[in-house]
């Protein structure tokens, strides 16, 4: 589909309304001038033929010459829009009055006397005159003249709605170019925000609407950049903490893994002397591999839980609690478990389970806290709901910091919600709603 720009729209109707506007400007006219050469032409017949009977009733009544009758008859001349003609025994014509409307500069055009022209009238008189001399007199109506003063009208009316309209149309471009370089503007402004330059900002515009515009354009650069600016954050904190795990691996294995593969070493060299006490060295390499085990368990939790896909979210969750509750005895966890979803697809129970994590980590970092409350529940068919809360300090802090925002985009990445709650002296709470999504058979 091809489209058309603004102006040109604009444009476009502006000329179909113009165009409109003057045909209808000049059926109007032309009906306006139909009436009022009915109207002048009517007048001016009745008038003379009361002034014509008039004259004949004196004729008939009074003794007058020929002469004094033609004279009296002659004044009917200055009356417009009549042709008086007289008609002697003999049918010799004598012309009384004169074409006016040969005398006028512009003859109006052909289609426009056919527009106006109305139905002729003509009355006509016979008089006996002295001496037995028949005259016969023959009034008609004569609107050339009233039509070409219509005309010469209609013309003045035509240019001023043409006038009009052109000063309507230059004044309408004035305002609409004033206001398509605003358009233009914030375009520009999208653009910058398109190619991710959220540092320029829109000017103030005098027009309400397009200064409102302007301030929502603004806003959303402003929210743009706070999120990328978290984005680049939150991508350095990744990057950071897959390199601390990473050195804190590659620690554990050099000084655990390799310290207990050394001494199994050792004390498998000191079982072959023969006077090696076996009981001894068998007990302390059972020892040792069972140190082994713990920080293999405890490496294996870290990365992920394998127990999460075998035996489920809620068993995952009890020996998370359990193994805090062993480190932290000061601090009580209770955790409250709807088991009708214990079918959560991995991809939602990882994100539960690391959410979690995070809150009862931050809980034993900074919140001071005796008491923490997880509760994971059901809200109706599509919806899993959880909520952590403890009883610590809490406080409101300059902003979210990475483990929060890293909770956020794991819950928006779902299509959830997630809201972080901190009041000085009532703890923190913690809430998310993602979509439930059952683990396929």
């Amino acid at each position: 589909m091809k489209t058309m720009s603004l102006r040109g729209v604009i444009n476009l109707r502006i000329l179909t309304s113009a165009l409109a506007i003057v045909i209808l400007g000049v059926v109007l006219a032309i009906w306006q001038a139909r009436e009022s050469v009915r109207e002048e032409v009517n007048s001016s017949y009745n008038l003379a033929l009361q002034m014509l009977e008039f004259g004949l009733n004196q004729f008939t009544r009074d003794e007058h010459s020929e002469s004094e009758w033609l004279e009296q008859i002659s004044r009917l001349r200055e009356t417009r829009h009549l042709q008086i003609k007289l008609f002697d025994k003999k049918g010799h014509e004598t012309n009384l009055t004169h074409n006016t409307a040969r005398h006028y500069k512009d003859i109006p055009p052909q289609w426009f006397i056919d527009a106006v022209m109305i139905k002729p009238v003509s009355s006509s008189y016979d008089i006996t005159l002295p001496h037995d001399a028949m005259q016969r007199i023959v009034i008609s109506a004569d609107p050339m003249d009233e039509i070409a003063e219509a005309w010469n009208e209609s013309l003045v009316y035509f240019w001023s709605i043409l006038l009009m309209l052109s000063i309507i149309f230059f004044a309408i471009n004035v305002v609409f170019h004033s206001m398509l370089k605003t358009v233009q503007a914030i375009l520009f402004g999208l653009k910058d925000v398109e190619k991710g330059n959220y540092e320029q900002q829109l000017p103030r515009f005098r027009i309400t609407e397009f200064d409102a515009i302007a301030d929502e354009v603004n806003n959303l650069t402003q929210a743009l950049k706070a999120e990328k600016q978290n984005n680049q954050a939150l991508a350095r904190h990744t990057m950071q903490i897959q390199e601390t795990e990473r050195r804190h691996m590659s620690r554990e294995l050099h000084d655990e893994m390799g310290q207990s593969l050394t001494a199994v070493k050792a004390m498998s060299v000191a079982a072959k002397h023969p006077t090696a006490d076996i009981n001894d060295i068998a007990d302390t390499i059972i020892g040792i591999c069972n140190h082994l085990s713990g920080v293999v368990r405890s490496m294996m939790r870290t990365l992920h839980p394998l127990s999460l896909s075998d035996l489920g979210l809620l068993a995952t969750l009890t020996d998370l609690v359990s193994e805090w509750q062993r480190r932290q005895p000061g601090l009580a966890i209770h955790l409250n478990y709807a088991h009708d979803i214990d079918v959560l697809d991995d991809e939602v129970a990882i994100h539960v389970y690391r959410i979690v994590q995070e809150c009862i980590t931050n809980v034993v970092r900074h919140a001071k806290a005796t008491q923490a409350n997880i509760t994971i529940t059901k809200q109706g068919a599509d919806t899993v709901h959880l909520q952590i809360k403890d009883n610590g300090q809490g406080g409101v802090s300059s902003g979210e910091g990475f483990g929060v925002l890293a909770m956020r985009e794991r819950v928006e990445s779902m299509g959830g919600k997630f809201l972080f709650e901190s009041v000085t002296g009532r703890g923190v709470t913690v809430k998310a709603s993602m979509p439930l999504i059952e683990k396929r058979a």
